[in-house]
């Protein structure tokens, strides 16, 4: 029987090399309602992902692994593990698809497609079952090692592997590293002609003398010292007069883990990068969202003093505008949030397959290496892929949920008295209805606010500016703003100098899009530059 029990108690001292394989939560999606329910335990600041602890565990037995198989997604379960959930699985999918023995998303000729239990992605089991998923040998060897310490460190006497079926002669006294059985003294003597590595339970020795046993044949029981180039896989030497007999062959192993410890290695620094962008993002992201709620707070603030000046002639309008304030802050932070959640989700996997890619590089031999097929190279590569793909700006603006209150103007329409401002300057646009700008000339550009929904921003809350300044040495211009309605405005600017400028346009302090903007200034019958 497996002690997985015991093996926590002791697994934080005796296995600290051990493959860092932890249980990992996706992060949910709830939606908004549960950021509104409790907004202020929500936003928090990000705090860097720890390494996960040390785990030889199976997330679906809860037991040390027993003949440990690595999915795509480079998650480890037991053999017997993974046979019982597919078989799960499948069931539950054929009760969904009435009629139809194939998982909607499978391909005909393939394996059975299914979710894995710690990271819910889909995994494509092999044609060949269970049995032909990757074998994790250095997981394998390193749960051995642990039975060994754990049975070790207890008090009681253990018995001995080889006659526990049969009359027992005592106690366990030695232990073969080479077949990880535990013997009596007169097995102990048998077991000298087979010249293993024989050790004393009383003896000190270093976990690299433990994990001496090699990688075998599930077939033949022998060592795996080729690797089939056809079917892709480790064999021993009587798999190459069997099954694999006509298959190209290849006996190098240490080249072809060599390659892909090359492969792993040029690979991670580019993970180490995206992880370390997605962090940032997500801190871009953590920075607004808190940015919103202090708005969103300023906001009411506002609107509840105003309003109570007002009294009860103005309830009504305090309600509308409490409610509106609300419903736009949370359409934001729901947008954010999910953003932030994609990109942690993104960063965590990257994370997850570094470490084990890490792992695989620094402690697995040459024949644990291969055996994972390049698992952890392809899973790396796809999730870096996959988040290069992924704009990290933050997907709304911070400054969008303030109040426009004109309390000198209660005789007017309640509607007109006052209004939500969510004006986007990052969504406001300018072009130029000047074909050129030239010295002396009026240069007249045109400007359009809209809010952060991309829609026209016709208020005049909004302090438009226009500076068209050399580069370099000088004063800049200062162009003539005039508001037209539906948020358009109309700029002259005079300029007095030739040469490069840059042309800066901002809304109450903030840059529009393609702004600031590099212009070069003309003198009267002067061609303007090709580089420009």
């Amino acid at each position: 029987m497996k002690r997985a029990n015991q093996f926590e108690a002791t697994s934080s001292s005796t296995m600290q090399d051990a493959p860092l394989l932890p249980k990992r939560s996706r992060p949910s999606h709830d939606g908004a309602e549960g950021f509104s329910a409790d907004c202020t335990q929500q936003i928090e600041c990000h705090k860097e992902i720890k390494k996960p602890e040390v785990s030889l565990i199976c997330r679906l037995c809860s037991q040390l692994y027993t003949d440990p198989r690595m999915l795509s997604c480079l998650h480890c379960f037991c053999r017997e593990c993974l046979h019982k959930e597919v078989g799960s699985q499948s069931a539950l999918k054929e009760s969904r698809v009435k009629g139809s023995q194939l998982n909607p998303q499978q391909d005909k000729g393939a394996g059975p497609i299914m979710n894995c239990p710690t990271c819910q992605k889909p995994v494509t089991i092999p044609v060949g079952g269970v049995k032909d998923i990757p074998q994790d040998f250095h997981l394998d060897n390193e749960v051995k090692i642990a039975q060994y310490q754990s049975k070790v460190a207890r008090k009681d006497a253990v018995p001995c592997d080889i006659c526990i079926g049969g009359t027992s002669l005592g106690p366990a006294v030695g232990f073969c590293c080479s077949c990880h059985h535990f013997m009596c003294q007169q097995c102990c003597d048998h077991h000298k002609l087979a010249q293993h590595d024989m050790i004393a339970l009383d003896e000190t020795v270093p976990k690299e003398r433990l994990s001496a046993v090699k990688p075998t044949c599930a077939l033949h029981s022998k060592e795996l010292v080729f690797y089939c180039e056809t079917c892709c896989c480790l064999i021993c030497h009587d798999c190459t007069t069997s099954d694999h007999k006509d298959h190209k062959q290849n006996t190098t192993l240490q080249s072809i883990a060599s390659s892909c410890r090359a492969d792993i290695r040029k690979l991670l620094p580019s993970a180490q990068e995206v992880v370390s962008k997605l962090a940032v993002a997500v801190n871009g992201n953590v920075k607004i969202l808190k940015e919103v709620k202090e708005n969103e707070m300023a906001a009411i603030q506002s609107i509840k003093q105003t309003f109570y000046q007002l009294r009860q002639a103005l309830d009504s309008k305090r309600n509308e505008l409490l409610s509106e304030v609300h419903a736009f802050a949370l359409s934001k932070q729901t947008a954010l949030i999910k953003q932030k959640k994609t990109f942690e989700t993104q960063m965590h996997d990257i994370s997850h397959c570094s470490d084990v890619a890490s792992t695989v590089l620094q402690k697995y031999t040459d024949c644990e290496i291969i055996a994972l097929k390049k698992l952890p190279y392809a899973e790396l590569r796809g999730s870096v892929s996959k988040a290069q793909r992924v704009s990290l700006e933050p997907c709304e603006c911070s400054d969008i949920v303030k109040v426009a209150l004109r309390t000198d103007s209660y005789q007017n329409s309640l509607s007109k008295m006052c209004h939500l401002i969510d004006f986007c300057p990052g969504k406001s646009a300018w072009n130029s209805a000047s074909s050129s700008c030239i010295v002396g000339s009026p240069f007249m550009l045109r400007v359009k606010a809209n809010n952060s929904n991309g829609q026209d921003y016709p208020y005049d809350d909004i302090q438009l500016k226009v500076v068209l300044k050399p580069q370099g040495a000088g004063s800049g211009v200062v162009g003539n703003v005039v508001q037209h309605r539906n948020g358009e405005y109309s700029i002259s600017l005079n300029p007095v100098s030739s040469g490069p400028h840059l042309l800066n346009i901002t809304m109450n302090g903030q840059h529009i899009q393609k702004s600031p903007q590099q212009l070069y200034v003309k003198d009267k019958f002067e061609y303007e530059p090709e580089e420009f």
